[in-house]
C-alpha cells in the first residue's frame, strides 16, 4: 500500500498524533519495544510504502483524532 496525502497539520498536532499513535500501537501489540515501533513505521522495499500497512492507519486516526479531539489528556501523577 502506497502512502498518498496531500494534507498537512502543524508541529504541534504532529508531536500530539505522535503521542495518540504510539498508545494506540502499544494497546494493539502490546509492544513497548523501541524497534518494533520503528520498524513498522520505516519504508519498505519501495517509496512510500510502509513495512507495517497498519502502522500507516494508526497513524491516520491518530492524525484524525487530534483534529477532533484535540490534545491528548494530561498525565495525572499519583
Amino acid at each position: 500500500m502506497k502512502i498518498k496525502s496531500e494534507k498537512t497539520i502543524t508541529e504541534k498536532e504532529g508531536y500530539e498524533a505522535m503521542l495518540y499513535m504510539l498508545k494506540a500501537y502499544w494497546k494493539a501489540t502490546g509492544s513497548n519495544d523501541l524497534t518494533d515501533i520503528l520498524s513498522g513505521g520505516e519504508y519498505w522495499l519501495e517509496e512510500d510504502t510502509p513495512a507495517d500497512s497498519a502502522f500507516w492507519q494508526y497513524w491516520l486516526e491518530a492524525v484524525e483524532k487530534v483534529r477532533k479531539e484535540g490534545s491528548p489528556p494530561f498525565k495525572e501523577i499519583m
